[in-house]
């Protein structure tokens, strides 16, 4: 149960996008019935590509409005813009947990997960829960579930994506009883793409997508102004370097 943000960004990403994104970790909306207080403090994350490659990549738990860790890679990332050419593409990734349990609360469990395979980096976050215990005390269900989109890619397109996006849901329903949330944003440094579906709590598993011009931004709650329209279900959206953006219903 978490709180992310994707960027896809052909000019400036502002510093002020990370203090508004740290902000959902107190005053992000919480799932229906469970104590606000508790907010997404369980964890942090932030990840950068830079014309494809994997440039910036630290999580920790705690909560990032009171790490300076946090500060310290927003500000990286940032900088970026002044080292690079007009037209330059930069994906960011951003998490803010609420762990499933308390034991459950550590560095190795925050998001984004980095994976390579067959010399392709990817980084995935996810927002929810497998309804029946994996069995795997060592990875969390999010973990599980980027392994099931990665053993079903067979390339980096929009139609790999939904062919593998289609195939880890039919898995989960299968394997796990179904899930709360599928709600996922999942990067090779080239594409983005962000994925909402749920069975349960759909106005807290929520997801926005706005392109403000020089970039396009996903999150699980408007910032920056962001239009305040949820994305449909069901539908994986893919966006690209120029900031177009694809959209094909997943099943």
């Amino acid at each position: 149960m978490c709180r992310m943000m994707g960027v896809v960004s052909r000019g400036p990403v502002y510093y002020d996008l990370f203090e508004e994104f740290a902000d959902l970790a107190t005053k992000g909306m919480c799932p229906i019935g469970a104590p606000d207080e508790r907010g997404h403090k369980d964890g942090w994350g932030l990840a950068c590509f830079q014309n494809g490659s994997l440039k910036v990549h630290m999580r920790d738990a705690g909560s990032a409005p009171d790490a300076s860790k946090y500060y310290g890679t927003a500000w990286k990332i940032a900088k970026l813009n002044m080292e690079r050419a007009p037209g330059q593409s930069l994906i960011v990734m951003g998490h803010l947990r609420r762990a499933s349990s308390q034991g459950l609360v550590a560095q190795k469990f925050a998001h984004p997960f980095i994976e390579e395979r067959e010399g392709v980096t990817w980084a995935f976050q996810h927002n929810g829960s497998l309804i029946t215990d994996s069995g795997d005390s060592g990875k969390i269900d999010s973990q599980i579930l980027f392994e099931m989109i990665l053993s079903s890619l067979r390339g980096r397109s929009h139609e790999d994506v939904v062919q593998a996006t289609t195939a880890a849901r039919e898995l989960a329903i299968k394997e796990h009883g179904g899930f709360t949330s599928l709600n996922f944003m999942l990067s090779d440094g080239d594409l983005l793409h962000t994925y909402r579906d749920f069975q349960t709590n759909g106005q807290y598993y929520t997801l926005y997508l706005d392109n403000l011009g020089e970039m396009v931004i996903a999150a699980s709650e408007p910032i920056l102004a962001m239009q305040a329209e949820p994305m449909p279900r069901g539908i994986l959206h893919t966006i690209s370097p120029d900031l177009t953006i694809r959209h094909t219903a997943v099943g």
